[in-house]
Parts: C-alpha cells; sequence; structure tokens
C-alpha cells in the first residue's frame, strides 16, 4: 500500500456528466468560450460570493491579468516569501516589483510588523496568499491596513477554494481573488485558473486580455493579450468538480480533525490553531516539527519505511535559485517556519483507517528519535 500527498477525485456521478457534456461538446465544435464558460463562471461567482468570475488557463495568468489591470510596471508589491513561486513571478511578469514579507508562524500570513514596515511611497498593491487553505485569522487588520494605505490587495486563493473567514469566502475579500485548478486543487480540472471580482472594469479587461487584447464585442484589439482563455473542455470538467465542492470540503474537514484528534497531544509537534471564526479548505493539512527533528529525513522515512508521502509546505521563494537576489537575509520566521513544516496526505479518498495507520507510522517515527 502506497499512500500519496494528493489524489484528485470525481465521483460516477460526476465522471458521468463530464462524458454526456464532453460529447455534445465535441459535436458541436464550440471549443471555446461557449456553454460551459459561462456556466462555469457563474456557479463560481456564486459558490465564492462575487458579481463576477472571469476564467483563464491558470492561476499565474489570473494573477498577471489583475497586477496589468492595476497598472504595476515600476512599483512595488508585497508579497509573502512563504508562497509558491507564482506569487513573486507574476509580478515580475507584470513589470512590478516584489517585496517579499516575512511570515507569521501562527497565522502563515504576513509578520505585520514586517509587513508595515516595508510599505513606502512607492507601494501601490499586496498580494495576499491563504497558504495551505488557511485564511488569516488577522483579515480584518490586513483589509484595514490597505485600505488607510489606499493599495489594492489581490488574493491568491489558488489553495483556499471554500476557506472561510467571518464567513466570508476566500477570493471576496480583497480587490481581485485569484484561484488554480491545478490538479493538486481542491477542485480541478487538468489546469485552469479563475479572477474573481465585483470590479466591472477587471472584469471587463479580463474577458480582453485572456483573448488577444480584443474587444469582446467589436473584435477591435485594445490591449496586449495573450490567448489565455480557458477551453471549454476544461470549463466543462470544472463545472461538474466544483458541484461538488461541498462534500469534498466536508470531508477534508473531517479528515483533519482525525489529524487533530491523534496528533494534537504530542510535544514533538505544533498544530495550527483554527479560531472559531475560521474554516480552513484543507488544501494541506500541516504540522510543524520542532528543531531537533530533521524533518527531510523524517519525510525520506515515511515513505521508504511506511509508504506514506509527506511534504514540506515549500522552500522560501528567497531560497529559490531565481529569487536569491531577494534574499536579505531577514526573512528568518519564513525559513523557521516552512523548514519545519510537514504536509501530511489530504484526499477525501483516504479512508479512516489510512489515517491511523499515518498517525500511528509518524507518532512511531517521532518517539523512536527520527
Amino acid at each position: 500500500m502506497t499512500i500519496p500527498l494528493f489524489k484528485p477525485y470525481f465521483s460516477n456521478s460526476c465522471r458521468q456528466h463530464i462524458f454526456s457534456d464532453l460529447d455534445r461538446i465535441l459535436a458541436s465544435g464550440q471549443l471555446m468560450l461557449g456553454e460551459f464558460k459561462d456556466k462555469f463562471e457563474n456557479l463560481f461567482a456564486q459558490t465564492v460570493g462575487v458579481p463576477y468570475a472571469i476564467s483563464v488557463n491558470s492561476c499565474t495568468t489570473a494573477l498577471t491579468i489583475c497586477l496589468k489591470y492595476f497598472d504595476v510596471e515600476g512599483y512595488e508589491i508585497l508579497v509573502p516569501s512563504g508562497s509558491f513561486v507564482t506569487s513573486v513571478s507574476s509580478i515580475l511578469f507584470a513589470g512590478g516589483i516584489p517585496v517579499l514579507v516575512d511570515m507569521n508562524p501562527e497565522t502563515l500570513s504576513f509578520d505585520w510588523y514586517d509587513l508595515e514596515r516595508k510599505i513606502t511611497p512607492r507601494t501601490k498593491g499586496i498580494i495576499w496568499v491563504h497558504l495551505t487553505g488557511f485564511v488569516s485569522p488577522e483579515s480584518k487588520e490586513i483589509l484595514k491596513l490597505a485600505k488607510d494605505k489606499k493599495l489594492f490587495i489581490i488574493e491568491d486563493a489558488a489553495q483556499a477554494l471554500g476557506a472561510t473567514v467571518d464567513r466570508l469566502k476566500a477570493g471576496s475579500l480583497g480587490d481581485a481573488g485569484c484561484f488554480s485548478f491545478y490538479p493538486t486543487k481542491i477542485i480541478s480540472c487538468g489546469s485552469g485558473g479563475m479572477i474573481t471580482t465585483s470590479d466591472n472594469g477587471l472584469k471587463k479587461y479580463a474577458e480582453q486580455i485572456r483573448l488577444f487584447g480584443k474587444d469582446t464585442k467589436t473584435g477591435e484589439v485594445l490591449h496586449l493579450g495573450n490567448d489565455w482563455f480557458l477551453d471549454e473542455i476544461r470549463a466543462c470538467v470544472g463545472y461538474h468538480h466544483l458541484k461538488e465542492l461541498k462534500s469534498n470540503l466536508d470531508r477534508r474537514r473531517e479528515i483533519a480533525n482525525r489529524y487533530r484528534q491523534a496528533l494534537s497531544s504530542h510535544p514533538a509537534l505544533t498544530l495550527l490553531k483554527v479560531p472559531e471564526n475560521n474554516g480552513p479548505g484543507y488544501y494541506q493539512f500541516v504540522i510543524f516539527l520542532e528543531r531537533s527533528i530533521n524533518c527531510q529525513k523524517l519525510i525520506d522515512t515515511m515513505r521508504a519505511k511506511y509508504h506514506i508521502h509527506a511534504k514540506k509546505i515549500y522552500l522560501p521563494c528567497h531560497k529559490e535559485k531565481v529569487f536569491r537576489k531577494f534574499d536579505n537575509g531577514r526573512l528568518r520566521k519564513t525559513e523557521d517556519t516552512l523548514n519545519s513544516s510537514l504536509c501530511l496526505p489530504m484526499y477525501i479518498q483516504l479512508t479512516d483507517n489510512e489515517i491511523s495507520y499515518i498517525t500511528n507510522s509518524l507518532i512511531q517515527e517521532l518517539n523512536s528519535g527520527t
């Protein structure tokens, strides 16, 4: 038995609906910007609780389009180093200047002092990342700071579909939200992305730039765009998978509760505190190891000895070779937090027996001094 870190799941009913509708799409000959683009976008906007959702070919594209709309060229954009690399690369693609911010280990979001002190007259906006599907409990403070300083906020909600804070959905809090449908994500259509917003101007701009910059009515090219649309086949898959979001999230939260029950009392582990007003999406279930434990050795042992896959959240962005020019030696909380992180398997097909096997194996290794 091998237990992977993630595994996409489509129910029998979901697959049958997809098969039927894919046949209809292929028979129609309309492979882009058709019925299922509309269905997917409308359902997604309703799910997140915003007026508009605009489908694109990736979350990286979604971030880049939003940044271009906010005209960031030559301006500084605050972004956590504790994120996936595309949160930073999208700023560069849009001509902006990334300013990497340190992490608060208790929220996996911004270190408040570092965020405030890095705001300058050249700062134009913030990319707020909901890492592992957890929206920072300091959301009100982050939003107030942005409003007071007249900064836009783009939520990188790639990992946070369905996550909530104060009953508000990730992707509805800032000026725009950006989502991913990569195979590891909570819902997937192979690849793809979505922008959510209440800004009608952003909606129109995104619809134009995703199709070579064309005016959607006249066909006149207004912007330097690209073929960044989401085709009908992936829109169909995404639409039907989105219909299963609630059951997906319910099972992820059940799995997270079982992990918590089994692991919360172990002295070598720290778990994220989840306030009552917070509903994580649990894209990943993450625990943190005490410093004496060699995290990579534990990951290797879990795979070799127990056939259980695990990983750290990410390498800090400033430690990736392409971004080492941003490493000023002062992003230590990010380094310490991510280097001690351990993501356990999280997908809805996990059985209760497999969860017990994972937690018992982990505890056994921790107790043996691995």
